[in-house]
């Protein structure tokens, strides 16, 4: 109990002790409101005042609400020259979602990639624990994203749909248009013209005017590359393509609403690949 010490010449140590005020709350990385986050205070008593409570943290940094945008973003003066680098990953560690961070706090966005960094970064046995609003409709994590040959016509236009895709330049001297063609195919959805295949047409002229348009092309042209392949996720409609063009083509109706990652391929995985196929 230290009563052998006089307390005006010993050194004096006091706990750090600090409550929220109802009008000036603490910020979310305080240190304090962390460690206290979700404890109710006390009553002289003993006894729990359950109508008093920190606000708890999120586990996640999860996008509460998806608006996705309905026309694109023109590029501003002086804009026209940006060109962010390309994000390329290697497709080994794509079963296990991209890593790209999340801004903190954010739970409303109409941006697609910030939708898709968090839908990535939750464990997938998880993604029935969260929930978003994606264009007015309540959904889990889980139903959120579909793959192209899962999806049904009952859920086209209210899903984002997602896989892995080859690009190619057309014409091939001085192309016009980049042409992604999904490898899946849309197998839930009845043959147009024979085919079901699934397409995303990207006239040049519409990525040189959009503000997102810069990415998105610096990406395709990465993908162009030997042993590369793009991993798309889209928000759109699945239409039929007209004239005697068959299968089906994806429509954006905003570049805001497409998303693309680039893979390597990985060696080890094809040369094992083979080595099963020559086995058998």
């Amino acid at each position: 109990m230290n009563y052998d010490k006089n307390a005006e010449e010993s050194d004096k140590y006091q706990q750090p002790h600090f409550k929220s005020h109802a009008n000036h709350p603490h910020i979310d990385t305080c240190i304090w409101m962390m460690s206290d986050a979700g404890k109710p205070e006390e009553n002289p008593s003993g006894e729990d005042r359950d109508e008093v409570r920190h606000p708890r943290p999120k586990a996640t940094n999860v996008v509460d609400i998806f608006e996705p945008r309905h026309s694109d973003t023109f590029l501003g003066v002086g804009s026209a020259n940006a060109r962010p680098p390309a994000v390329v990953s290697n497709d080994a560690t794509q079963e296990n979602g991209d890593q790209a961070g999340i801004r903190t706090g954010a739970t409303t966005t109409s941006r697609l990639e910030k939708l898709i960094d968090c839908w990535s970064n939750i464990e997938v046995e998880n993604r029935r624990n969260h929930r978003v609003i994606a264009n007015g409709r309540m959904l889990t994590y889980h139903q959120l994203c579909l793959r192209i040959s899962i999806i049904s016509e009952e859920e086209n236009g209210t899903r984002v749909v997602y896989g892995g895709a080859r690009v190619k330049a057309w014409p091939e001297k001085n192309p016009t248009h980049y042409y992604v063609n999904f490898m899946d195919r849309c197998d839930r959805f009845p043959e147009m013209t024979g085919d079901k295949s699934l397409t995303i047409s990207l006239p040049i002229k519409r990525l040189k005017q959009s503000r997102r348009g810069a990415l998105l092309t610096d990406r395709i042209e990465q993908a162009l590359k030997p042993d590369h392949y793009l991993k798309v996720y889209a928000w759109g409609d699945i239409i039929a393509r007209t004239g005697s063009k068959k299968g089906y083509e994806l429509e954006l109706v905003a570049l805001d609403n497409l998303v693309l990652k680039v893979v390597k391929k990985n060696p080890a995985r094809r040369k094992q690949s083979l080595a099963t196929d020559k086995s058998n």
